[in-house]
């Protein structure tokens, strides 16, 4: 088991590192340069951007897949949610909690667990899909494929600590081992694969969004003018 712990510790500094890399060269790629002329509010423009402009109904055809799109939210807030839980699971204090406060235990393993569902669900729409599959490569599977995993893994872990002495008594403690090595590989496996898929762009979001946000704000695009 400390083996398995020392390559997910190992796995996740990688991770961090290569993605404050590619954060340390966005950065050096500065501000946006715009010769135009300044016709409206660029920090509004980036508030918009991160927020309303988010929304399905100001997305292109976002609204006319709100299912997909709901399924996509819950997906990101569960992946979100198991990653900030394996780092607080290092700490020795944080399992005491989890195991006296089991019902924070039962809303975590609720909130990974629906997002493993819509992500499930989600690669299920992309396989068989015949508008996503044509335009889907193997990175698209892969990403979600290691993503949905981790959550599954999570819900399970954060179950087993719900039921903790049920579960004991219940079941062999190799069953728990088992468990255990499963979430810490499908941690390792996600936090190697991040840095060089698709799921980088948890770093390049932020930027994307501000460039939007610089450019439809410095034109007075965004947020739209009411009527």
């Amino acid at each position: 088991m400390v083996y398995f712990t020392c390559i997910s510790i190992a796995a996740l500094v990688f991770c961090l590192t290569m993605c404050a890399i590619h954060f340390f060269r966005l950065v050096r790629q500065g501000a946006p340069k715009d010769l135009s002329e300044k016709s409206g509010d660029i920090t509004a423009g980036v508030i918009y951007s991160n927020t309303a402009a988010m929304l399905p109904t100001q997305k292109e055809s976002a609204y006319k897949h709100l299912p997909t799109f709901t399924a996509g939210v819950f997906f990101h807030l569960g992946t979100f949610l198991a990653f900030f839980c394996f780092i607080l699971l290092y700490f020795d204090a944080v399992w005491t909690f989890f195991f006296q406060y089991t019902w924070i235990s039962l809303l975590i393993a609720l909130g990974t667990g629906v997002g493993a569902c819509c992500g499930i669900g989600l690669f299920i729409k992309r396989l068989t899909s015949k508008k996503l599959r044509p335009i889907s490569n193997m990175d698209d599977y892969i990403s979600v494929f290691l993503t949905t995993l981790f959550q599954l893994t999570t819900a399970l872990m954060f179950t087993v600590f719900v039921f903790y002495e049920s579960f004991i008594q219940y079941f062999s403690s190799t069953v728990h081992d088992w468990l255990s090595i499963a979430y810490l590989v499908a941690a390792s496996l996600l936090f190697i694969y991040l840095p060089f898929s698709k799921l980088k762009h948890l770093v390049y979001y932020f930027a994307a969004r501000y460039h939007l946000g610089f450019f439809y704000g410095r034109r007075g695009t965004w947020p739209p003018k009411k009527n």
